[in-house]
């Protein structure tokens, strides 16, 4: 174990390599060029590719099996509400929270999940989500720190193109000044960050986000480029990561139509009525104390036999199970899907059964995507969509290390091969390890594991049981 060595990660939401080509090509990020010309690149398999599940396994280093969150919202299984995964459903400790237990020092801006904050000692966290509309921080030390964020944070949702890329550039403003002080001001070992761009742009502005660069977003990049660069001239290893890819779809499917047309969906018009299906939107709106009226056709929960959760869940829950195989049948034999398999087909671990009863995974190679959980009548809505892909982004620079690179290689690597550069134990749950030495080109690392989770799930209890001691 070296207390010495610096890592920092730098991750970017939907961050994709088309569009990251195109940011280089176009002149943005001269330092960011600088860091994929030197550093050892790969494409990650993310999936799900939604932000939740795969942060989750990219910081943990297990698969959602094993860490227990699979989307942005799930449905309880005993009275079928709908909620939104928490750090407290989260069972398996992140790279941070592994760093601490070995007493080594981690300063860490925004994870994910981000609400609420699980304090760990050794760490500093500042956390802003877009649940709250102010960050939480921990110690109540560093709330000097969470202040500037606070500045220019909001929970509201910008209307326009150009406000999200005017907010979120004087954003990161904010992120690097907290930065610029933590770096000099605290110890650290692990300096991690996590962007919510571009997702957010890619979701909001309408232009051609593998082609042109708009002028704002080369503003707002050229200053996470200049964030990246202060990164790596401390740090001895440099990480640049995201969850998801992003790209262009010509063709939704509709998994709640299809399930009506069979009979197994029942439907109801009114947002209001008992047993509503709603979006993770709505979901999320109501989290927040706000109210979103939708006039559409609506599945009904209780008279359903089994329905599609969400937009960004990819899981179908099952009320009647002795369903399942019929609804497996109709669901491979749709056009459009690569395939829908019973929840234990696709992951493991000690809580699968917390994920949806049947996983579905469009083709999105061939421009096929999910669409909403609403029933309109028509399997599939021809257009053009784009939409989180399943493919994204590692490069890691370090000079002690030879690796192999130009793979694609899971998500859930991403931690154990952080922690092996760092000689530090990974954990007994840890996914991968097969792949992990197989990175390596030159020797092979000597790789020990440790029990964290138990110490993890007193630390979840202790935090529960004070309401947590983080603050907003």
């Amino acid at each position: 174990m070296n207390n010495r060595i610096k890592v920092s990660i730098i991750g970017l939401d939907a961050l994709s390599w088309e569009f990251l080509n195109k940011l280089m090509d176009k002149g943005c990020i001269p330092e960011i060029k600088n860091i994929v010309n030197k550093g050892f690149k790969y494409s990650l398999k993310c999936f799900p590719p939604s932000t939740p599940p795969s942060w989750s396994s990219i910081l943990t280093g297990v698969n959602p099996g094993k860490h227990g969150i699979f989307a942005f919202d799930y449905v309880d299984s005993k009275t079928l509400e709908q909620k939104l995964y928490t750090a407290m459903d989260l069972q398996h400790p992140r790279i941070f929270e592994i760093l601490s237990m070995m007493n080594m020092k981690s300063v860490v801006i925004n994870p994910i999940p981000g609400y609420p904050i699980i304090p760990v000692r050794n760490s500093i966290i500042i956390s802003h989500t877009i649940l709250l509309s102010r960050p939480q921080y921990f110690p109540k030390t560093v709330k000097k720190y969470a202040d500037i964020l606070a500045e220019v944070a909001s929970e509201k949702l910008t209307l326009t193109c150009y406000d999200t890329l005017e907010y979120y550039l004087e954003y990161v403003l904010a992120i690097k000044d907290i930065v610029e002080k933590l770096l000099f001001e605290k110890s650290w070992n692990l300096f991690l960050i996590i962007l919510p761009v571009p997702d957010i742009i890619l979701h909001k502005c309408e232009y051609n986000f593998l082609r042109e660069t708009l002028s704002l977003e080369t503003k707002l990049f050229n200053k996470i480029d200049k964030l990246a660069k202060i990164l790596s001239q401390i740090s001895d290893i440099t990480v640049l990561v995201s969850d998801h890819g992003f790209t262009y779809y010509n063709r939704l499917i509709r998994i709640n139509d299809i399930l009506a047309k069979e009979g197994i969906v029942t439907t109801v018009n009114k947002h209001c009525a008992k047993g509503a299906l709603k979006e993770y939107k709505e979901v999320k709106a109501e989290f927040s104390g706000k109210h979103v009226d939708v006039n559409e056709t609506f599945v009904d929960k209780f008279r359903s036999k089994a329905f599609y959760i969400s937009k960004w869940n990819l899981g179908v829950y099952v009320k009647s199970l002795e369903e399942t195989f019929r609804i497996l049948k109709i669901l491979n034999n749709v056009e459009g899907l690569s395939w829908a398999k019973p929840r234990e087909s696709v992951f493991w671990g000690p809580y699968v059964n917390k994920a949806p009863h049947i996983v579905i995974r469009p083709e999105f190679e061939k421009g096929y995507l999910q669409g909403d959980n609403k029933v309109k009548g028509v399997v599939y809505e021809d257009g053009v969509f784009k939409d989180h892909s399943p493919n994204g982004v590692l490069i890691i620079k370090t000079d002690n290390v030879k690796l192999q690179e130009n793979l694609k290689i899971p998500n859930y690597i991403v931690a154990p091969l952080i922690l092996s550069l760092m000689n530090i134990p990974l954990s007994k749950h840890s996914d991968g390890v097969n792949i992990l030495y197989k990175l390596f080109a030159e020797e092979e690392p000597k790789i020990v594991f440790k029990n964290y989770s138990a110490k993890w799930k007193i630390l979840k209890r202790i935090a529960k049981t004070q309401g947590s001691t983080s603050h907003e």
